[in-house]
């Protein structure tokens, strides 16, 4: 589906005619809605949202599992900065049971906006080896561990949910990075749902963050992206969406 495509266009009913009649909604800023005849009104409110700001928008990303698909967007703002915006559609047949997206709006407004934690239940993570180790050493907030995970020889990079302009890279600027992540301690996320395309080497978890360091606050969603070196198994590339603050307490 051309979610975003379809946006564009107000072509809502192409997209409802990809979703079941009790399709679940989600959307990032804009709210959240159950059923078609709801959803109708919020994707209106997502079209307005967004009819302003968009220049381009291209594809950065496909991938999916046997439950999910997610398409990943790099969409040019007329201010000329970029929205990284990420579509999760849970699958039901030929149809979709549920669809949300994430985005920062850091981008558009230079700022954050509250968003709750979407999930209650949780799960473990045991899936793939290096993004599992990788969770464990943002939870207790080591450099060194973190480092271990990433495949430096494909060039890994870490995307902050504000999009490009803050990507890092190299050995050096990716310890400069989560140094300063790092500076007040661990992020340790809270997993609810996870995609893993294995064929393509992509995984996605979606979480919700209420610690970083010494701070607590309000639980916040978000959902971040790592692709994945099949031979070593090493991340090669990290891409989050969300717009954790820790000032809503």
């Amino acid at each position: 589906m051309k979610f975003i495509e379809l946006i564009q266009n107000q072509d809502y009913n192409s997209i409802l005619s990809h979703l079941t009649e009790d399709v679940e909604f989600n959307l990032q800023t804009v709210g959240e809605a159950k059923g078609k005849t709801s959803g109708i009104a919020l994707l209106k409110k997502q079209a307005e949202y967004l009819k302003e700001e968009i220049k381009d928008v291209k594809v950065f990303r496909k991938f999916e599992d046997e439950k999910h698909l997610v398409i990943e967007y790099d969409i040019l703002l007329n201010n000329t900065f970029d929205l990284p915006l990420v579509v999760i559609l849970v699958k039901a047949g030929n149809k979709y049971s549920a669809l949300r997206t994430y985005h920062s709006v850091y981008p558009i407004t230079e700022g954050h906006v509250f968003r709750a934690s979407l999930f209650t239940e949780l799960i473990e993570l045991t899936e793939p080896t290096e993004v599992v180790n990788y969770f464990e050493g943002i939870t207790i907030g080591s450099t060194e561990d973190t480092m271990k995970t990433l495949s430096f020889e494909d060039n890994v990079y870490f995307r902050e949910p504000a999009g490009w302009r803050w990507n890092h890279k190299t050995e050096k600027g990716l310890k400069e990075h989560f140094n300063h992540f790092f500076a007040d301690g661990g992020v340790p996320l809270k997993f609810h749902n996870y995609i893993l395309d294995k064929d393509q080497g992509t995984f996605a978890g979606e979480y919700t963050c209420d610690v970083w360091g010494s701070a607590t606050f309000k639980p916040q969603a978000g959902i971040s992206i790592y692709d994945i070196n099949k031979e070593t198994g090493k991340i090669t590339g990290i891409r989050v969406y969300d717009n954790v603050d820790p000032s809503y307490t």
